[in-house]
């Protein structure tokens, strides 16, 4: 174990390192990786090539240019892949734009003159994240303590679903009266968060539109939002955080303004809670309970992690 040398290149699998105690062992990670806040000392082996400050229509247009000439959207530095000598390598392959991908990091690691495992994480369900923790432990050596994490997170989940079964009854609400979640994961094009995010919104006691649980997300239009009348909207844009999606309000103001009958939009720190499939998952789902339920849960999260969003 004292030799174990593990390269996160997927923020998911940087916060599972450390959850399991593993961080001593690491020796790089990818530039997306920020949390925890010690990470951001480790070197970095990848850059985007993307301006952050680009506008969402903007982004999504860089990222189709450059898919169509063939060019990846981050770049590894192979150079310091091969000083870091890394035993192990977590990645995924769901998405080539929030994470650089297994095939990217294959080719790359050819430049090594030793094999190295190269691990892929490709969730599509909550228990799948939960599953992730666990061959994170495997092969880092901290199989009992994966189990033990794991057992706590499932503890939080079921005070969730408790809290959300007593709390009606308390209350008196009626079990027809779940909340129409919409939850969008990226504002231009408008794409619906699929994934893990529908059972996100189905274990914090709503009921999640447009995708179902392990599908992947979808593309609709401002008038089809209409049409749907979600009570709930929730924008929770991939790789941002609130400060960031609140730089377009215009947009989103434009989406609120269509929907009748709503009764309320709130922005989540996605970058955290919803769109990276790692331990915080968890809090995401305490996070929707809090916004679907406030008469049930008190708030225990801050304005950095959501906030109710006032249309201009």
């Amino acid at each position: 174990m004292n030799k174990l040398r593990i390269l996160s290149l997927l923020p998911a699998a940087t916060e599972m390192v450390y959850l399991l105690g593993l961080e001593k062992y690491l020796v790089g990670v990818s530039d997306d990786c920020d949390f925890p806040p010690q990470v951001k000392k480790l070197p970095k082996l990848t850059e985007c090539l993307i301006d952050q400050n680009l506008t969402s229509k903007e982004i999504d247009k860089k990222v189709k240019n450059l898919k169509h000439q063939g060019i990846n959207v981050s770049h590894l530095d192979e150079e310091m892949l091969k000083d870091l000598k890394p035993d192990l390598i977590l990645t995924q392959d769901i998405c080539p734009v929030c994470a650089i991908s297994y095939t990217q990091v294959k080719k790359a690691a050819r430049i090594l003159d030793y094999d190295t495992k190269i691990i892929s994480l490709e969730p599509e369900s909550i228990e799948d994240i939960l599953e992730n923790i666990k061959v994170v432990g495997e092969f880092g050596g901290r199989k009992k303590e994966a189990v033990r994490v794991i057992e706590e997170l499932r503890k939080r989940l079921d005070k969730v679903k408790r809290k959300i079964a007593t709390g009606r009854t308390k209350w008196y609400i009626p079990r027809n009266d779940s909340r129409k979640v919409l939850v969008i994961e990226w504002l231009d094009p408008i794409m619906i968060a699929g994934h893990w995010a529908p059972e996100m919104v189905e274990k914090a006691g709503g009921v999640n539109l447009v995708t179902k649980p392990g599908e992947r997300s979808k593309i609709i239009t401002i008038n089809q939002i209409k049409v749907l009348k979600p009570d709930i909207l929730i924008i929770s844009p991939c790789g941002f955080d609130i400060d960031r999606t609140f730089k377009e309000k215009e947009l989103i103001s434009r989406i609120v303004r269509g929907i009748k009958g709503i009764r309320g939009a709130y922005l989540i720190d996605g970058n955290s809670y919803m769109t990276r499939p790692g331990p915080r998952i968890i809090d995401g789902i305490e996070i929707l309970s809090e916004i679907l339920h406030p008469q049930v849960f008190l708030r225990k999260h801050t304005k950095k992690d959501w906030r109710r969003f006032v249309v201009l």
